[in-house]
Order: C-alpha cells, then sequence, then structure tokens
C-alpha cells in the first residue's frame, strides 16, 4: 500500500494572469512588471511517499532563508513576479517531524525541478540519495543557471545529485521514462516549459494513478484550460500541460500540483482529473 502525504513548506503568491492566461507576450510583460493584480496565496507542497522501497520525498520546499537579504536575486523579475512567506517553522525537517518522521528517515529524494521552492530545503538532507533531471542541473551549473532559475550559490556544497536520463521507453502518451523504482511504480516522465527539464512522477497503486506533477500547471482548472505555469508562455510548456491532461483522461488518475490548495481534499476523496 503506497501512501502520500503533502507536505506544505509556506506559502506563495504570483501575479494572476498566470493562473488565468494572458493573450500575448506584451499582454504578459505588462501585467508583470505595471500592475499589483497578485492571485491568491497558494501552498508551496512536496511529497512524502510511504512506498515499500521505503521513505522517498519528491521535492524538497522551501526555506525560511529566501527572508535574509541576497538569497534571492534582487532583480525586478524576481520582486515582480513572486512573493513568498516562510517561516523557520514551515521547512520540510519540521513538517517530517510533525508526521513522525525525521529527514534521516528519508531513502530517497526525487526532485521536479531545481527551483528555489522545491530544492530550498535540501541542506537538511546531506545523507540521502538525491535524483535530478540531468539538463536541469546541467544548466544549473553552468553560466546560464541562474537566468534560468536556478540558484546554485544557494545550493549546499555537497550537492552531487544521480541524473535521470529517460531511458525507458513511453508511458502511456509520453515518449519515454524513467523507471525511479524496482518495481516500476514510481515513474519520471518529461513535462518541461517551467524549466528546462522537468519532470513529473508517476505513483501507481492498485487500479489509481498519482502523478505529481509539480510546476507543470497550478491546479485541476488550468490543467483543464491548458494553462502552464510560467511568466512567460511557450510551446513546451503548453504541450506538457496537454500531455500530461490526455495522460490523466485515459485511466483514473489523481493529479497533484506543488502549489494546488485543494491537493489534501483530492487524496482524501480520491479525486480523479476529469474534464
Amino acid at each position: 500500500m503506497i501512501k502520500i502525504h503533502p507536505i506544505q513548506t509556506g506559502s506563495v503568491r504570483v501575479k494572476q494572469f498566470q493562473l488565468t492566461g494572458a493573450r500575448n507576450v506584451v499582454s504578459r510583460l505588462w501585467q508583470l512588471f505595471f500592475t499589483q493584480k497578485w492571485a491568491e496565496w497558494m501552498p508551496i507542497y512536496c511529497w512524502l511517499i510511504e512506498h515499500p522501497a521505503g521513505l522517498i520525498l519528491i521535492d524538497t520546499g522551501e526555506t525560511a532563508r529566501v527572508n535574509e537579504e541576497g538569497y534571492l536575486p534582487d532583480t525586478s523579475v524576481y520582486r515582480n513576479s513572486l512573493q513568498l512567506d516562510i517561516k523557520r517553522e514551515d521547512e520540510v525537517d519540521n513538517q517530517l517531524d510533525r508526521l513522525g518522521y525525521s529527514p534521516r528517515d528519508i531513502s530517497a529524494i526525487y526532485l521536479t525541478h531545481l527551483h528555489t521552492d522545491h530544492v530550498g530545503g535540501l541542506y537538511h538532507f546531506p545523507d540521502t540519495p538525491i535524483f535530478a533531471p540531468r539538463n536541469e542541473y546541467e544548466i544549473g551549473v553552468g553560466p546560464k543557471g541562474e537566468g534560468s532559475g536556478f540558484l546554485k550559490k544557494n545550493w549546499p556544497e555537497w550537492f552531487k545529485p544521480e541524473l535521470i536520463d529517460l531511458s525507458d521507453g513511453a508511458e502511456v502518451n509520453f515518449s519515454c521514462s524513467r523507471k525511479m523504482t524496482s518495481d516500476g511504480s514510481i515513474v519520471a516522465i518529461p513535462t518541461p516549459g517551467h524549466s528546462a527539464g522537468h519532470l513529473a512522477y508517476v505513483i501507481k497503486d492498485a487500479q489509481l494513478r498519482y502523478v505529481i506533477a509539480g510546476d507543470v500547471t497550478f491546479n485541476l482548472q488550468t490543467l483543464a484550460a491548458s494553462i502552464p505555469n510560467v511568466i512567460l508562455s511557450s510551446k513546451d510548456a503548453v504541450q506538457s500541460v496537454i500531455t500530461l491532461r490526455e495522460y490523466a483522461l485515459q485511466a483514473p488518475t489523481i493529479v497533484l500540483s506543488s502549489h494546488d490548495k485543494n491537493v489534501s481534499a483530492l487524496l482524501v476523496n480520491k479525486t480523479v482529473f476529469t474534464i
């Protein structure tokens, strides 16, 4: 039996147009830089998976260090694109403790991508095997890393993840995948667009599938409307939402996005995605 625990590590909000879409690039840029139309506060989730292979964490959430001067880039894009509310008690180690676990109990960490609100809690896990998308990491350690939102300066010095290559063939309508567990019950699938190498993870349990969707989209409403979680939209981002939507409609699937306030209810009620 597999059990999934959403772990909230603070809150974030973005400009409203990111959740409702925008007509074109000019409209997006105008709303980003020249309006204060913020969406409601949303949770920042990572995920604890109770699995026969052990306790698996997908992403590590955010850290209260975002409140320190210099931790985040002081650029107009950062200032205008998101606001964060993170306290030390929100961090993943304290949230694990509330569930009766500690960072030392985690068998492996799978990362959807390397943006700060998904890797901020890495420093709690110096002895845990960590898996990350290959091209995300390679961009992150290169000269274009910070411009892509990968803040290497904040990563622990010991952070050298095992890099994920999608070499295991198709997963339904996804052209490639990677089996993350020996029994094939957790599978990484490609969902680029929000970031270059963004991955989602499918968890197969009896007759039900769960998708830990990361930042492909915001919630079930934006998934149904094919609205990706991006500032400037791209073909990759839109295609990833469309492919995920098609995947979720082909068999009973619960889609869990990292900033969807309704995920606890989705899990309790076993609400599968429909349109």
